[in-house]
C-alpha cells in the first residue's frame, strides 16, 4: 500500500468499526431467546417396592407444583441403596398405561412397577378416587405382582 492509498483505507475501517459499534451499542429490537430450559428433577433414594412407590407420590407431589406429573429419567443403584431420578413433565407429554382397578398386574423391573402406579394414580384420579392404594405380593417364578384400589382419603 502507497501512503495516499492508506488513509482512505484507514477512514473506511474506521466508519465500519464505528457502525458496528453504534448498531451493537443502540437499542435492540431483538427479544431474547431460548436457547435451552430443563424440566425441574427430584432424586430419591429407596429400598425395595413400598419405598420406590413412596418416592413416586413424593415425586408426584413435587411435581405438581410445576402443574406438571413425574416421569422417570433413570434408576440407579448407590452405597446407600437405589435411586431414581423423576422429571418433571407436562401432563401431555406423558404416555397412558393401560389400567383397570382390582387387577393384579405382573412385573419384573422398577420402571414396570412406576408405569403401573402411575397409571393407577391417573386413572384413580379421573374416576373420583383421590389415591391409588397398592397392594404387592411376589410370585414363585421371580415376578411381583400388583394390585391397584381407588380409594378417597
Amino acid at each position: 500500500m502507497t501512503p495516499s492509498t492508506i488513509l482512505p483505507a484507514m477512514m473506511i475501517a474506521a466508519a465500519c468499526s464505528t457502525t458496528l459499534l453504534l448498531a451493537g451499542c443502540g437499542s435492540s429490537s431483538h427479544e431474547p431467546r431460548e436457547v435451552q430450559a430443563n424440566n425441574p428433577t427430584v432424586t430419591y433414594r429407596y429400598h425395595g417396592d413400598q419405598e420406590l412407590l413412596a418416592a413416586n407420590q413424593n415425586a408426584n407431589a413435587f411435581c405438581s407444583q410445576y402443574k406438571a406429573v413425574p416421569r422417570t429419567q433413570r434408576f440407579t443403584d448407590t452405597s446407600e441403596g437405589h435411586a431414581v431420578v423423576f422429571e418433571c413433565v407436562p401432563t401431555a407429554t406423558v404416555s397412558t398405561v393401560e389400567f383397570a382397578p382390582d387387577t393384579p398386574y405382573a412385573y419384573r423391573t422398577d420402571q414396570e412397577l412406576l408405569d403401573r402406579s402411575s397409571g393407577a394414580e391417573r386413572y384413580c384420579r379421573a374416576h373420583g378416587g383421590t389415591d391409588a392404594v397398592s397392594s404387592i405380593t411376589a410370585n414363585p417364578d421371580g415376578t411381583r405382582t400388583v394390585t391397584y384400589k381407588c380409594v378417597l382419603r
